[in-house]
């Protein structure tokens, strides 16, 4: 059950970024909110924001010669399906790069002595 809730999950965190620099992203992110919260609740999304999304995302791609794709998306279960794969890949390389950071952060490459910069 929760797994069909991951694809208006990651449509909520990217709104909630692209929020932040434009403005009027900031409406989709109340409506990924009030869906993700009705498929959490074993429901159908009252607002249809994921349904908007995946013919917004379909049609962008279509008008820009990426027509096969955008056929692709345009089906609910492969679109469900790619932000699903989507979230994962993102979690992993978030994970990664944070421990990453941290070890960057514990024992830098470079101190005073060895670095000339």
């Amino acid at each position: 059950m929760v797994l069909f809730c991951i694809p208006c999950l990651v449509l909520i965190v990217y709104f909630a970024v692209a929020g932040i620099f434009f403005p009027k992203y900031r409406i989709f992110l109340r409506e990924g909110w009030l869906c993700f919260v009705d498929k959490l609740m074993g429901r159908v999304c009252s607002v249809s924001f994921d349904n908007r999304m995946r013919i917004a995302l379909s049609t962008w791609l279509t008008r820009r010669g990426m027509v096969r794709l955008g056929r692709f998306l345009h089906d609910e279960r492969n679109f469900n399906i790619a932000l699903t794969v989507f979230a994962i890949v993102s979690t992993v390389v978030s994970v990664y790069l944070f421990i990453l950071f941290v070890q960057f952060q514990y024992s830098p490459p470079c101190t005073a002595d060895t670095c000339s910069i």
